[in-house]
């Protein structure tokens, strides 16, 4: 089953194209790809200046690691308090001075970003990328109770026909999750983003099923918190890497001028799944 989104590595290391551009139907105006491209390189420095510096970053995790150190220090220590500190008054000091410099180095960075993205410039800047992807769903023919879903891609490498994933150097996740927008009508259901609208006949979906395996990936890109309200059941946890783990995925099967396709998605997606594809999931 060949991977929808899916980058093969199997004969080219550095090959960056997604399997699946067979249901590639409609793509934006070059005019609206170029205003787009444009305005997300804009967001994108803008998101660089509220980022904290570089070497502030090193100084914090020097600190919390130091804090850190002389924490566990003082914990193994068995004498009372005030006979440990007069023989090493500096152990205390230092395990406080480097906490409060720790804090103070997170408030600082914090600052920062609320100072950039709070102005008008920023706010115009967001704007207006914002308005450009709703001018290219509008071309796409996205409707407006069109909902977003993550599909998630990944590097593999084909053994013998078992698809096995594959990790670039120094990426912490297994899994990218693109957000789609997604919709049906009677024929077809739908997968859009910026780049373009593909489409997936209904009488062509083989199965739906849900897999219970641990998955990593990139990022959280829903408004409502991982483990806040309807995402709770799922039991989504972030490292502290920024790594999302979850506890399985959806896999859409579509057989497709006679090769087998596979469509992944995290496993909170299966309800809206289910809703579009008219089909209960199977669980493996």
């Amino acid at each position: 089953m060949k991977p929808f989104l899916g980058i093969d590595l199997t004969t080219d290391k550095k090959n960056e194209k997604f399997d699946g551009l067979e249901f590639l139907v409609m793509e934006p105006s070059e005019a609206l790809t170029k205003s787009f491209e444009d305005s997300q390189g804009n967001a994108e420095e803008t998101v660089k200046k509220a980022n904290v510096p570089v070497l502030i970053r090193v100084f914090q995790y020097v600190s919390l690691f130091i804090g850190i150190v002389l924490g566990k220090s003082i914990a193994k220590n068995t004498l009372p308090f005030s006979e440990a500190y007069q023989n090493a008054p500096w152990l205390y000091w230092g395990f406080g001075l480097s906490f409060l410099l720790c804090i103070g180095l997170w408030y600082l960075g914090k600052k920062r970003a609320e100072n950039v993205l709070s102005t008008d410039e920023s706010s115009q800047t967001f704007s207006r990328l914002e308005g450009v992807a709703a001018s290219i769903y509008a071309e796409l023919g996205v409707p407006a109770y069109a909902k977003n879903v993550d599909v998630l891609s990944f590097f593999y490498k084909n053994d013998n026909g078992e698809i096995k994933l594959k990790e670039k150097p120094m990426q912490m996740f297994k899994y990218i999750n693109f957000e789609y927008k997604i919709f049906s009508d009677s024929e077809n259901f739908y997968l859009v983003n910026c780049d373009g609208k593909f489409s997936f006949p209904l009488r062509d979906i083989v199965s739906v099923k849900k897999i219970k395996k641990h998955i990593t990936f990139s990022s959280w890109n829903k408004e409502e918190k991982y483990n806040k309200g309807i995402y709770k059941e799922y039991k989504i946890t972030e490292d502290k890497y920024g790594t999302m783990h979850g506890k399985g995925y959806v896999l859409i099967e579509v057989k497709h001028n006679g090769e087998s396709f596979g469509i992944y998605l995290p496993d909170y997606e299966l309800p809206v799944i289910e809703e579009i594809t008219r089909i209960k999931a199977q669980e493996e």
